[in-house]
């Protein structure tokens, strides 16, 4: 199944409370300037939480992107939650890749939503 981001509004691209990669999501061509939000929600408010959200990109849909700066993580951005819950976090990006997607590396408890939202190109 393909998933594509088509439109600026925000888009959910994972919700899990489970670790591993999310589906790939083709990005609209016309859109950039894409930001990430990452909410740690735990079991409970103000239940310590903790995880490690990969944000990996790809211009095939297939192979994400390959880190050389001395690390092997394959991510263009790391979200790490350490605190009580919920914790939310995210950062902006402005580039043209092809595809988009979450990689959930570690989690202490409760879930996790990555939320997209984009601009338009002009």
């Amino acid at each position: 199944m393909a998933f594509t981001i088509t439109s600026p509004g925000p888009t959910t691209i994972f919700s899990s409370s489970a670790t591993g990669p999310g589906s790939w999501y083709r990005i609209h061509p016309r859109l950039g300037k894409l930001t990430f939000q990452v909410t740690h929600t735990g079991a409970a408010a103000g239940t310590t939480v903790q995880s490690t959200t990969y944000i990996q990109v790809s211009n095939d849909g297939v192979n994400p992107l390959q880190t050389t700066a001395g690390t092997s993580v394959d991510a263009l951005g790391t979200v790490v939650h350490n605190g009580g819950s919920p914790q939310v976090a995210g950062f902006a990006m402005d580039a043209a890749w092809q595809y988009v997607r979450a990689n959930l590396n570690a989690l202490s408890t409760g879930s996790i939503t990555v939320t997209v939202g984009a601009g338009i190109r002009g």
